[in-house]
């Protein structure tokens, strides 16, 4: 029987990669103000940081109502195909509930729901492996429970070029994210057991990078499986992190990615980030 691979588009994969992969996906919705748009289907990843950089008030996002999911469900029940959904984690959003919820209504067993208990490139992690498990011809079960026992497996970590957001966001006081800037702080984050918390700072971007490479060299990367390097609105930065990983000597082959409005909210412009799994 087909498999269908669906996630959201907290994947942040880009909307031609997601054609090539044949990945289904159901858009968050992003609020700015009155204005809501369909994550990367009204709004593109550039057309969202214009603005960010724009608004005086962060913006917000929304999960998915269950009836989008159950469109998308009773369209793959109607054609007997197997549905392997890998959603952001549910400590993050809703959105994994509404997916449950979906599943339910539509009355259909032949759904199998992965909480990645990840965000952004993390999930593409895990949806990369489970098209390489479609495209083998395993099962949807098969693959779903293969791809829940990775979960524990996924590690991304990143820093954090701009305090603005976090303080705009209320995730950092006004006076620490003033000091902050002003010392050059760069915070440095992870997500752990699905959400995101903090794991120190750097002074300045050069010592971001270092850090950044530091964790990765100490890591028992498993590099036969994809690894991924992110980035906030400015791609040069992913870059000069790799660079500075490759001078270090770590020479893996990542795959490039951008992160979109949901983790991009929160963290602004300029971040750059490294996902893989650990052996």
């Amino acid at each position: 029987m087909k498999t269908v691979i669906l996630t959201d588009s907290t994947c942040d994969i880009a909307n031609d990669v997601l054609t090539q992969m044949d990945v289904d996906v159901v858009p968050l919705t992003v609020n700015f103000g009155t204005e809501s748009y369909a994550d990367g289907i009204d709004l593109t990843k550039a057309e969202f940081f214009e603005k960010l950089a724009e608004s005086s008030v962060n913006p917000t996002t929304s999960q998915p109502a269950p009836e989008l999911f159950i469109e998308k469900f009773n369209k793959y029940k109607e054609q007997g195909v197997d549905v392997v959904y890998i959603g952001i984690s549910s400590v993050l959003s809703g959105t994994i509930q509404s997916a449950r919820i979906a599943k339910e209504m539509c009355g259909y067993e032949n759904i199998y729901i992965v909480d990645s208990l990840s965000a952004t490139a993390g999930i593409e992690l895990l949806v990369r492996v489970a098209c390489d498990m479609r495209d083998g011809g395993m099962p949807a079960q098969q693959i779903a429970a293969e791809i829940a026992a990775l979960v524990p497996k996924i590690r991304i970590y990143a820093y954090v070029d701009t305090l603005k957001y976090l303080v705009r966001g209320g995730r950092l006081s006004k006076t620490a994210g003033a000091i902050g800037g002003a010392l050059g702080i760069k915070p440095l984050i992870t997500v752990a057991d699905g959400a995101v918390v903090s794991i120190g700072t750097a002074r300045g971007q050069k010592n971001a990078y270092e850090k950044l490479t530091d964790i990765v060299k100490s890591a028992d990367i498993d590099s036969t499986k994809p690894m991924v390097l992110t980035f906030t609105e400015n791609r040069e930065n992913m870059h000069m992190l790799e660079m500075h990983m490759l001078e270090s000597g770590i020479n893996y082959n990542w795959k490039y990615s951008e992160v979109g409005s949901v983790i991009g909210t929160h963290v602004g412009p300029g971040a750059a980030a490294v996902a893989y799994f650990v052996k």
